[in-house]
Parts: C-alpha cells; sequence; structure tokens
C-alpha cells in the first residue's frame, strides 16, 4: 500500500529518497516545501494528510540528523536567568 504522498508526489518521494542519508539535504528540502512560502506562492499548498506526512517525515528526519548548534551560539534566556536581580 502506498502513503498518499508516494501517490501524488513520487517526484517529491525520489528527491528524499536520493538526499534522505544527507541530513542538512534533507532538513532543507523539507524545510522548503513545509515553510518556504515565497517558494510556493504560485501553489495552492499541500492537502491536511499530504501535510501530516511531511511532517511525520520531517519528525523523523530530525531524531536521525539533529541540527547542528553553533559553537558560537549562546541562550540569551539562560544568561539572563543568571543575572542577579536589579536593587533600587
Amino acid at each position: 500500500m502506498q502513503s498518499v504522498l508516494e501517490q501524488r508526489y513520487p517526484h517529491i518521494v525520489a528527491r528524499l529518497t536520493e538526499i534522505w542519508l544527507d541530513g542538512r539535504q534533507a532538513r532543507e528540502y523539507l524545510d522548503a516545501l513545509l515553510f518556504k512560502e515565497s517558494a510556493r506562492a504560485e501553489r495552492q499548498g499541500f492537502t491536511n494528510d499530504l501535510w501530516l506526512e511531511l511532517i511525520f517525515l520531517n519528525d523523523l528526519l530530525r531524531i536521525e540528523y539533529p541540527p547542528q548548534t553553533s559553537p558560537h551560539a549562546i541562550d540569551i534566556w539562560a544568561e539572563a536567568a543568571d543575572v542577579p536581580p536589579a536593587t533600587s
């Protein structure tokens, strides 16, 4: 039995199959499909069932290949929590 994605968009499945092992490239491709409005402005969008399948694949990908944090990144909220309260 084929998924809705396989039935309606075999080119997306083919592309994901091609790049899945390159986590960065696969994340970029899914991000472009799911979230880049300007890249898809002329399209009518995905149906709910297709959207759910793409989100599921996105979640799997992020578990298997978590995004890398820059060593230069700081958590500003953690930094703010370490600051003693101001005295009047």
